[in-house]
């Protein structure tokens, strides 16, 4: 014998999942906004050419927790920039790091653990020993950020 469902069940259940659902939003839907380099890195370089290419940024497509987000960066081949930047604009402190080689460093490499606050384009830069800058960036979904700032 079927059993029946009654209007204040399918009512219940109804608003029990749109409450559910109402808090979270798919990663798929969070829009990234498009980020200019020359405006990011110029706190960092000034008013230095920012040209595309030379350096490689890896980075996951999607990350579960903005806490802790795996990140390598890297100039390939034989030149050895004299330092190597990372930017997250959309962190409350977008300088995430700063790093010097030195004439013993045998690769222009570095792998790390960014925090993010929310989905956003990183940028990875390269100042090269003849003082050019080069750079790229690459786009991260964050579905759960880290960076909050206490007071907002």
């Amino acid at each position: 014998m079927p059993r029946r469902v009654g209007r204040r069940t399918v009512l219940g259940t109804a608003a029990a999942l749109a409450a559910v659902g109402a808090g979270t939003r798919p990663a798929a839907a969070q829009t990234i906004a498009p980020v200019s380099l020359a405006a990011v890195l110029k706190p960092v370089f000034g008013d230095k050419p920012i040209q595309q290419g030379k350096v490689v940024l890896k980075l996951p497509v999607v990350a579960e927790n903005g806490g802790s987000v795996a990140v390598g960066v890297g100039v390939p081949g034989t030149e050895m920039p004299r330092r190597l930047v990372l930017v997250a604009p959309q962190n409350p402190q977008p300088l995430a790091t700063e790093i010097h080689f030195g004439p013993r460093a045998a690769r222009a490499e570095a792998t790390m653990r960014l925090r993010l606050a929310r989905s956003q384009a990183v940028v990875a830069a390269a100042e090269m020993p003849d003082g050019s800058v080069w750079a790229t960036s690459a786009e991260v979904v964050i579905t759960s950020g880290a960076c909050i700032e206490l007071g907002e």
